[in-house]
This record gives C-alpha cells, sequence and structure tokens, in this order.
C-alpha cells in the first residue's frame, strides 16, 4: 500500500469518526433534556400535592372550629337554662358575664371559620389552576419526550450503521498508522487527520514550513503537523487515486 493510499484510509476513517462523534454529542444531549422534563413535570405535581395537602389541613381545621363552635353554643345554651335557677344575683352576673364572654368568643371563631373557608376557596381556585397547567404542560412534554425518544432510537441506530462502516474502514488501515492515528484523535478533540491548504494546517491553521508543504503535496510519506502534530494529506492528491 502506498502512503497516499494509507493516507486515503485514514480520512476515510476520520471521516467516520467525526460523524460517529457528531452523532454522539446529539445523542448525549437527549438524557439530559428527558431528565429536564421529569423533573419539571416532578415539580408541577409536587406544587400540586403541596396544594392538596394545605386544602387537607384546612379542611380539617375548619372542621374541628365548627365542631368546637357547636360544643360552646351547648355550652351557652346550658349556662342560659340555668339562669332562671339563680337565686342569687351576684351568681346571676357571674354567669351572665360568663355567657357574654362565651358569645365574643364564638364571635371570634366563627370569624376564623369564614377566613378558612374563604381560605379553602381561593386554594380550590389555585388547584384548579394547577391542574389546567400541568396537563397542558404534560401534553406539550409528552409530545417533545416521544420526539426525543424517538430520535434517540434513531441516532443509536445510525451510530451502530457508521460504528459497522468503521469497522470495515479500520481493517484498511495498517496497524502502526492505526495506533498513530487513535492516539492523536484522542489527544486532538476527535480529529487526527487534517488538509493542508494554502501552505496551513487546517487542524491547527498554522503555517507550515515550505519544505514539509511540498512533502505533503508529493505524498510520498506521511508527514504530521509541526505544531498540533495531526496527520497532514493534500485533498487533490487523494482525489487522484479514485
Amino acid at each position: 500500500m502506498s502512503s497516499l493510499q494509507a493516507l486515503k484510509a485514514l480520512v476515510v476513517l476520520q471521516e467516520i469518526d467525526i460523524r460517529i462523534l457528531e452523532l454522539d454529542k446529539d445523542r448525549e444531549q437527549i438524557p439530559a433534556r428527558l431528565k429536564e422534563i421529569e423533573q419539571q413535570l416532578a415539580e408541577r405535581l409536587s406544587a400540586l400535592g403541596e396544594d392538596s395537602n394545605q386544602m387537607d389541613e384546612l379542611e380539617m381545621s375548619r372542621r374541628m372550629l365548627e365542631s368546637d363552635l357547636r360544643a360552646e353554643k351547648e355550652k351557652i345554651k346550658k349556662w342560659e337554662s340555668r339562669l332562671n335557677e339563680i337565686k342569687s344575683n351576684r351568681d346571676y352576673q357571674a354567669l351572665s358575664r360568663e355567657i357574654e364572654a362565651a358569645r365574643k368568643a364564638n364571635l371570634g371563631i366563627e370569624d376564623e371559620i369564614l377566613k378558612k373557608m374563604q381560605d379553602i376557596e381561593d386554594l380550590k381556585t389555585s388547584i384548579a389552576q394547577r391542574e389546567e397547567d400541568l396537563a397542558s404542560l404534560q401534553k406539550e412534554l409528552g409530545a417533545e419526550k416521544e420526539e426525543l425518544e424517538s430520535k434517540l432510537q434513531s441516532l443509536t441506530a445510525r451510530i451502530d450503521q457508521e460504528q459497522a462502516e468503521r469497522n470495515e474502514a479500520r481493517s484498511a488501515v495498517d496497524d502502526r498508522w492505526y495506533r498513530r492515528y487513535d492516539m492523536i484523535r484522542k489527544r486532538r478533540e476527535g480529529v487526527a487527520v487534517v488538509e493542508v491548504r494554502d501552505e496551513h494546517c487546517q487542524g491547527c491553521h498554522m503555517g507550515i514550513p515550505p519544505q514539509l508543504y511540498n512533502q505533503v503535496l508529493r505524498g510520498e510519506e506521511i508527514e504530521t503537523c509541526p505544531f498540533c502534530h495531526r496527520i497532514l494529506y493534500y485533498k487533490q492528491a487523494l482525489d487522484e487515486l479514485d
């Protein structure tokens, strides 16, 4: 295999690896977005649950107040029935004061019950709005989730296909150059083979020495950039192999 043919095999492998890299980047973003969707829905459900719990607490508090109020009213009735039986004016006045104080306390309980009832109505409105918003969000994010899951399957299938092509392209690369290629690729963000154009390396965009540039043009040997150490090739020379 000539140097140009070896370079051609490396370029083909590099093109496949770049496609796989880009597909992987797209695929890696999907699980994060799916997690965001689940988190958004969980937060909305949690807020709705908190409102429902608060509603239960308010309802329980209201019922307890109403029970207390009924008990206090019954107590006042009993006291009022005793007034006619009291002979002592002093005792009569004392019980009358107790009754009046109890009535005033009951007014406070009634006000508290009314406040609880208003809070409950406000919360019912809030819960209804949250449920409506949640239903809308579930529909919107549900559609996005389905689309993302479909895209994830598609990307995985494409990556599998590219990986199969890569295995075939890898078999065409000499082991010595593959080891060099793989080492550079891992150090240079997945790009190990780059074109030389206008006396510049298209990997680091540095100008290369004229003598090295001429050697790359001839393609008699596989050369590397003195700055980024990527493998260099001249496109026109490779195109002439086709």
